[in-house]
Formats: structure tokens, C-alpha cells, sequence
């Protein structure tokens, strides 16, 4: 391990509390302020556009002066290495809480999440959109602020960011992209933000993302058109204005979110009261500390003891019933025949996160011939925040009641099949052995999955029709900081367990690149590239005004390109109007009062077609003059 070092420019370095490939992330005391401060330390080396995007960060962040977002006091370098220093948080992220409690109340979840929206509208409304929402983003204090962080590949309007970010690039973090951002990051807007916002609101009522953290062709399909179990499917609890909320954030076209993140905050204030920030602070502080605990209505005390006095009977015949239902009475009116089991499992930190852990359990009795499952056992794992370290996540089952015995257990998580036998002891043996809990326990552990062959396959077609497109296409393969052609050699090297970014070339098409996440429990990646063909143009010119165009009968049309215009109506005279087309065959018509007339053309990619149309009014006639193509 790397030593600490004492000061790092002028300012005394306290601990490290994080290391990386690309760095290090130290406490320190910050000279003049006489407070404590984050240092982040770049030392990644012969990459420029990283460097300059550590520089942006720095340069974005420093000029931000708002209560939502990280301070940041300086920016230096130091020898090879470069050093962002900014405000120090004494808490923890909202991924970290989502991590220790799983999922939030809705109204802690809408405090936090309407802090976030003030956050970004102060960006949003000087031009810089983040592009990488999501809860390790946002750090939260134990005086209850909410703080955005991590600009690191923000994007600003108006800035030439063709160096950093090439056109049709993408990134991000995919389970909280918006559609459009997989396509071509450089070009998103706000409403990007927006979308990153409701997948996140999402997450924190659910405890789930929509889509999950591996991307496929599945997955981005179902991304592209907003496919996802609703919100109140898994937690009916969430009120529809809630899950409303999420919905429009979360469209997937553009035209149907909300386009700006001031209507956000303002249905917010009438839900939540427009307080101001420090009266709301304690809520979330509270729940933080473990201390929250939701707002009661006030009901009448004569009704309220009138309505306690008629339900005290039902639970207390209720309370007995679901006691023997669960075993609780069973196991202590026959201590010597039934005992309690509770199960820890332990599982090593691997791509998949807690959140989206499936971990499921099956019983079996253990009598030494046939081993009978044990019907009406159901495990319910939570997360255990307490016992969860950086290197393990750790879940507990819910007690079960069961006759003592020889067992053995059936665990199944994404990838691995565990099994494990034990002896269950009695409630009066566990009463008689010195530490009574010991015997109540079975704690399982599960080390990380171990990576699998990977078979790639691809399927590569055009984005105009969705027919494939012949060979010819270049693939290559992104490592180690270079683009390899992919051969069977290579594919037949790969593994799962990682993520990896192809890139496909074909002449007269779009370049695509698709960064893949492969769970280590996946063993095939089909690939379903979907190229855009460079548009072909058509130049018309008549020799009238206001002639009508029609293309395929249809008067309107969408320019054609990575990303398609609104729909337009074009109508043309004696200067040239140009019109982007897709490739492929078209039947052109012109209109000009009665007179009519109709070309077909066949238009290949980077074609361009120049049109004269000439009205012959006498005759009665129309002609195409072509002067080039």
C-alpha cells in the first residue's frame, strides 16, 4: 500500500480514504478555512481527454456557488498528478443508504429527490447538463443536506466538446441513461438529467432499478421503449402523484418528459409545502440517524380509542393464530420437539449490487433416503446494513419454526447453487447451551463467481429498415487503450464477468459503438447492431413558387440522420432546397397548381441527387432535369 503522504500542496493530508487505477481520494485540512476538505488526485498518465475532463470538472464545479451542490475550493497541479479539492461531506452517499435500507419512505425519497431537482436546475439553467445521475452522485450530511457531485463528464451548451466526447459516443452509467443518451451522448439535453432523475426516484422507492445493471440488446430495446415493471407493481404503497412523477420523467421520448425541471420543483413545494431548505433538513437528517418516523394524521381521541378498543380483539386472536401459523407457540409449548432457525448468508462483492440481489432459499428434510422438501418454509432475505462490509453483502433470512432434526438448505443466487446440511437443535437444548443464539443461526457463505466462456455472436443491420446489411462490416474490440479487429482468436478469449465496448464501421453508415456489461452468470452475448446509414441528399429546384413536394405520396417527411428532424413540409421554388433522405427507393411527386407529376429514385448512401423541375403550363406538361448525382 502506497504511503500516506504528509501534505499534498499546502494542505495536511488527515487519511485515504479511497484508491483506484486513475487515482486516489484523500481527507485533508484545508489551510485558511480551518475546515476539512475532499482532495481527489488524478495521476493517469498519455491520456489527454481524461485529463481534460478532470480540468472541466474543476473548472464547471468552481464556478457553481449553490447549497445543492459540492463546493470546490481549488484546483492544482503537482508534478504528473492533477488535484481537485472541494467541500467535505460528513455523511453518506444516497447508494450507501439505498444499500443499508434497501428502499425509502416516499416522503424522505421526495425530500431528497426535490433537492436533487433544485441541484440540477441551477446547472441546467447556466448551460451544463450532468449526464451521470444516479445515487453514488449524491451525498447526503448528517444535518440532513443533500449535495450533487461529480461533474466529471458534464456537458456544456454552447462548448466544443469534439475532442472529449466524438459524435455517437457513449457515456454514462447505463441503467440510469435516457434512450437517447446510447446513441450519442455529446447531443443530449436536460431532459436527459430529467430521465437519469425519475430512474433514480425509481430506485429509491423500489429498492430496484427498471432495467438492469447488464446492457444487452434486450435491455436497451426495452430502454428504447420504456418497457419496465411500474413503480406501485412493487410497491403499492406509492401514491399516484408519485408514481405519475416517475412516469413522465421517465418516457422515453423526449417530447412527453418534463422539459424542464422548474415544473418538477413547483409540483414538489404544493405536495411537499414550499418550507424553506433548514425546516426541511431535520426530516432527512432523522431518518439517517434511525430516529424518523412518518407523521400521524390527527384523528379524534373518543374515535381513535373507540376503533383501538374493537381491533384490540382481532389482533389478540389474530396474534395467537399467526403465532402457531409461524411456529412461535408450537416451538414453546413443545420446547423438546421444535426449535427456531434464522439464516445469514454471506455473499462476496461481485458486479451485481445488493439492490438487485436475487437470493432465494428451499428446504429439505435430511432423513436419510429420500430427502423430502419441506413444504411451506419460505425464506425472506433483508439486506443487514450492520453486518455489510465493503468486501461482503450480508442478508438475513426471517426466523422459522421447525421440528428439530438433520436438514439441508438450498440457496440460489444469479449464477450459484449452494447447498448446506444441519442438525437443528431443540428450544431446550438451545436454552441449556451457553450462548443461546448460537444454535439459532446458520451462517452460509458465498465467495465471488468465478467468470464463464463467453460466445459472442452478431447480428448487424440497417436503422432505416432493419434489414441486415451485408458483409463488410469492420468490428473491433476496445482494450487496453486501443481498438482491436475482432477475430475468432479473440472472441474465443473472452469471459464473462466484465464489460466490453465494440465498435462497428461500414461504408456509408453511421460508426456505432455498443459498451456491454456481461454478468459473470452469462455465458452468451448476441449483439444486435442497428447501423445508421449516412443520409443521401436530394437537391430540388423549379421554375415556379410554392411547388408542393411529396415523397412517397406523403406531404411530410423527416430529414435523415443520427438523429431525425421533426417532421417537415417542404416547398420549393427557383433557389435549391436540400432534402436528407435514407437510402432506398422513393417515388418523388411535385404539385403546381393542376399540374402533377411523379419520378422514382433510387438513392444509395452519401448520393446526391440535384432535381430541376420544369412546368410547362401551355403543354401541360412537367420534366426533371438532372444536373448532377
Amino acid at each position: 500500500m502506497a504511503a500516506l503522504p504528509d501534505k499534498i500542496g499546502k494542505y495536511k493530508i488527515i487519511s485515504e480514504i479511497a484508491r483506484g487505477g486513475m487515482g486516489a481520494v484523500y481527507t485533508a485540512e484545508h489551510p485558511t478555512l480551518d475546515r476539512t476538505v475532499i482532495i481527489k488526485k488524478l495521476t493517469l498518465r498519455g491520456n489527454a481527454s481524461v485529463r481534460e475532463r478532470f480540468r472541466r470538472e474543476a473548472s464547471i464545479m468552481m464556478d457553481f456557488r449553490n447549497e445543492y451542490i459540492v463546493d470546490v475550493y481549488d484546483h492544482f497541479r503537482e508534478g504528473p498528478a492533477y488535484y481537485i479539492v472541494q467541500e467535505f461531506v460528513d455523511g453518506m452517499s444516497l447508494s450507501d443508504l439505498l444499500r443499508r435500507e434497501r428502499y425509502l419512505p416516499e416522503r424522505i425519497a421526495l425530500l431528497i429527490f426535490r433537492d436533487c431537482c433544485r441541484a440540477l436546475k441551477y446547472a441546467h439553467d447556466r448551460g451544463v447538463i450532468h449526464r451521470d445521475i444516479k445515487p453514488a452522485n449524491i451525498l447526503l450530511s448528517r444535518r440532513g443536506d443533500v449535495k450533487l457531485v461529480d461533474f466529471g463528464i458534464a456537458h456544456v451548451e454552447d462548448d466544443d466538446e469534439t475532442v472529449l466526447t466524438r459524435e455517437g459516443t457513449m457515456l454514462g452509467t447505463p441503467s440510469y441513461m435516457a434512450p437517447e443518451q446510447f446513441q450519442d451522448t455529446r447531443g443530449v439535453d436536460k431532459r436527459a438529467d430529467i430521465y437519469s432523475l425519475g430512474v433514480m426516484l425509481y430506485e429509491l422507492l423500489t429498492g430496484k432499478r427498471p432495467f438492469p445493471g447488464s446492457i444487452n440488446p434486450d435491455t436497451l430495446n426495452a430502454i428504447q421503449h420504456g418497457r419496465y415493471r411500474r413503480a406501485r407493481k412493487l410497491n403499492p404503497a406509492i401514491t399516484k402523484f408519485t408514481a405519475s412523477l416517475v412516469g413522465k420523467a421517465m418516457s422515453a421520448k423526449r417530447s412527453r418528459r418534463y422539459q424542464d425541471l422548474g415544473v418538477v420543483i413547483a409540483k414538489l413545494d404544493r405536495r411537499l409545502g414550499s418550507r424553506a431548505v433548514a425546516e426541511q433538513r431535520p426530516f432527512i437528517a432523522s431518518y439517517l440517524a434511525g430516529t424518523w418516523s412518518p407523521p400521524s394524521r390527527s384523528r379524534k381521541i373518543g374515535r381513535a380509542l373507540a376503533i383501538a378498543g374493537a381491533i384490540f380483539l382481532v389482533l389478540a386472536a389474530g396474534g395467537v393464530y399467526y403465532g402457531i401459523r409461524v411456529g412461535v407457540v408450537t416451538e414453546l409449548m413443545h420446547p423438546d420437539e421444535y426449535g427456531s432457525l434464522e439464516v445469514t448468508v454471506r455473499v462476496a462483492r461481485g458486479e451485481t449490487s445488493a439492490q438487485e440481489m436475487y437470493l432465494s432459499g428451499e428446504l429439505f428434510r435430511d432423513n436419510g433416503t429420500d430427502i423430502p422438501r419441506v413444504e411451506g418454509v419460505r425464506f425472506g432475505f433483508h439486506l443487514d446494513s450492520v453486518q455489510t462490509t465493503s468486501e461482503t453483502d450480508v442478508f438475513v433470512s426471517r426466523m422459522q419454526y421447525l421440528p428439530a432434526g438433520q436438514y439441508r438448505l438450498k440457496l440460489m443466487t444469479p449464477g450459484r447453487l449452494v447447498w448446506s446440511g444441519f442438525y437443528l437443535h431443540s428450544r431446550a437444548h438451545e436454552l441449556a447451551s451457553a450462548d443461546p443464539r448460537a444454535s439459532k443461526s446458520l451462517v452460509v457463505s458465498i465467495g465471488p463467481q468465478e467468470s464463464l466462456p463467453l460466445t459472442v455472436t452478431f447480428r448487424i443491420t440497417s436503422a432505416a429498415d432493419g434489414q441486415p446489411i451485408a458483409g463488410g462490416t469492420e468490428i473491433s474490440l476496445y482494450s487496453d487503450g486501443t481498438w482491436l479487429p475482432v477475430t475468432d482468436t479473440l472472441l474465443a478469449s473472452l469471459r464473462s464477468g466484465t464489460t466490453y465496448q465494440f465498435r462497428f464501421v461500414h461504408p456509408g453508415y453511421y460508426t456505432a459503438e455498443y459498451a456491454l456489461l456481461v454478468s459473470s452468470s452469462e455465458s452468451r452475448l448476441a449483439i444486435d447492431a442497428s447501423l445508421v446509414p449516412l443520409p443521401a441528399t436530394v437537391e430540388l429546384s423549379a421554375n415556379a413558387v410554392n411547388v408542393r413536394v411529396l415523397i412517397d405520396g406523403s406531404q411530410t417527411y423527416r430529414q435523415w440522420g443520427r438523429t431525425p428532424h421533426p417532421e417537415q413540409t417542404p416547398r420549393i421554388g427557383q433557389k435549391p432546397v436540400a432534402i436528407s433522405l435514407a437510402p432506398g427507393a422513393y417515388v418523388l411527386g411535385v404539385q403546381s397548381g393542376s399540374l402533377h407529376a411523379e419520378r422514382k429514385v433510387n438513392l444509395s448512401p452519401l448520393d446526391r441527387l440535384a432535381l430541376r423541375i420544369v412546368f410547362d403550363r401551355k403543354t401541360g406538361t412537367v420534366g426533371f432535369e438532372q444536373s448532377g448525382g
